[in-house]
């Protein structure tokens, strides 16, 4: 899987300062929600990051797959099975340091903090998603079930990211 996120190039430059959230849900996640989730971030961030929040009707591992090797997601909200499997492969970023552990311990799993953690063996647990039933945005907009997590994709701007992730929170 790192090979996957670390091998492909070509992609054309990302604004500076767009954050792309993609959210995929173990039976898709609807439009609307996607829709107001943005428009509630991009009102808590103002105009300093524009904030663009996409998904799909259905659930599909392949789009999963092609959303991390796209590379242009800055937070990716998945099902808890596939974050867990990630985790392990070292697709996402350790949040250990922003935020803290004991408050989203649904969102600590076993993992590799960097490419030299995918042997299983080396792994230890670490924060490596938020559950989006602690986060602000979501209750907001009615979504309260327990079975998302957001993550961080190893190849994402780790300080846009948290400041997007901090906001979903507040």
């Amino acid at each position: 899987m790192v090979g996957l996120l670390a091998g492909c190039g070509g992609q054309p430059a990302k604004d500076p300062n767009q954050v792309k959230v993609f959210i995929m849900g173990s039976e898709g996640f609807p439009q609307e929600m996607a829709e107001q989730i943005q428009q509630k971030l991009q009102q808590k961030l103002g105009s300093s990051l524009t904030v663009s929040v996409s998904t799909t009707p259905v659930y599909s591992p392949e789009k999963m797959v092609l959303e991390y090797v796209d590379r242009m997601d800055d937070i990716i909200i998945l099902p808890e099975n596939d974050m867990k499997s990630y985790a392990t492969s070292g697709g996402h970023l350790v949040l250990d340091q922003d935020f803290d552990a004991k408050t989203y311990a649904k969102g600590v799993t076993k993992g590799a903090a960097n490419e030299e953690d995918t042997d299983p063996a080396k792994q230890k647990e670490h924060l490596f998603a938020i559950p989006v039933n602690q986060m602000a945005v979501f209750k907001e907009i009615g979504y309260t079930k327990g079975d998302l997590y957001a993550t961080v994709p190893i190849f994402a701007n780790h300080d846009k990211a948290v400041k997007v992730l901090k906001a979903m929170i507040e």
